[in-house]
């Protein structure tokens, strides 16, 4: 699987028109890209017919070309920092908007990013998506952040400049994620203390496997005996040979 952070970098500089990594966008190149990063959708959500998913379908849609690459993975790094240092390396100009602190009008404030690069050969204007506490990891939250995409599509719109947008997701782990995990790891560690659901196999433990793997290799060779024997039966195969005769003995009288 792709690496989320890789692919969001390689995507962005592929649509500059320069050479990077192995995603490629054959035949797309602009002078402006516009990065809207979140992290409230997954993937299972896709699956869902929400109205938060069916405003995304409806942006995608009307784009005149979209690609979606639903199944990635992330090494945790941030995609804002990930692409910001490919665009410094690369030296191309780019904009932050609404990563450092809310954006009280986000639609302006994206279009004036925009406007900034009036002039400039590559330009890339990157926006983070701002979402409550309370609703992280919902799909109210989801719709929040979609409604925010839909005011960066609407603010590059009313730009009317050729431009490619790309929203990366970067899903953050949930508190109930991060008990439920650390909940395993300790009893992973805990040691055996009898019968019941338990994690670890202490010595009563691995007696009975050891038993149920003795009884499970007996039961095998019961099995493959009685097909042995009933092939030989249906075969009809003699169970007494008659002895060889001497090679060379004459008839006897």
């Amino acid at each position: 699987m792709s690496n989320v952070e890789e692919v969001a970098s390689e995507l962005v500089l592929n649509a500059l028109g320069q050479d990077a990594g192995s995603h490629k966008l054959q035949g797309v190149e602009s002078s402006t890209v516009v990065v809207f990063v979140g992290n409230q959708l997954d993937a299972a959500d896709m699956r869902s017919r929400t109205e938060a998913i069916d405003a995304l379908s409806g942006l995608i849609n009307a784009a005149p070309a979209s690609l979606v690459m639903p199944y990635t993975v992330s090494k945790g790094a941030s995609i804002r920092e990930s692409v910001c240092g490919k665009l410094d390396t690369a030296g191309v100009q780019h904009e932050v908007v609404a990563c450092k602190a809310r954006s009280e009008d986000l639609k302006a404030d994206v279009a004036a990013a925009l406007a900034k690069g009036n002039g400039a050969k590559k330009h890339v204007v990157m926006v983070c998506s701002n979402v409550d506490a309370a609703l992280e990891g919902t799909n109210a939250g989801l719709a929040a952040e979609v409604e925010q995409l839909q005011q960066v599509q609407a603010a590059v719109d009313g730009a009317g400049i050729d431009s490619v947008v790309v929203y990366s997701s970067q899903s953050a782990p949930r508190a109930a994620d991060l008990a439920a995990q650390a909940g395993k790891r300790r009893s992973l560690l805990a040691t055996y203390t009898g019968f019941g659901p338990y994690t670890s196999c202490g010595t009563l433990c691995q007696t009975q496997v050891r038993w149920l793997e003795a009884m499970l290799a007996v039961l095998f060779m019961a099995l493959a005996s009685c097909a042995g024997l009933l092939c030989l039966y249906v075969l009809d195969t003699p169970t007494r040979f008659e002895s060889a005769k001497e090679v060379g003995a004459g008839p006897q009288n």
